[in-house]
């Protein structure tokens, strides 16, 4: 399952959920049946998102080193 914008994640990815809070996936999981989860560490220093589908991020840019 790909991100909503229909790119698939990749670790290190900058994303934003639907209420604008940015972030970096600091896992990618894919689950039976191709669902992919991710982890994310939020930038505002909240508790990290331990583990999420895919769909509820869009990419703000990606990690390319």
């Amino acid at each position: 399952m790909p991100y909503a914008s229909g790119e698939s994640p990749e670790l290190g990815d900058y994303v934003k959920n639907k209420w604008e809070q940015p972030g970096t996936v600091t896992t990618v999981h894919t689950a039976p049946g191709g669902e992919q989860r991710v982890c994310i560490r939020w930038d505002g220093g909240g508790k990290d998102l331990l583990i999420a589908t895919v769909d509820q991020f869009m990419p703000v840019s990606r990690n390319r080193s």
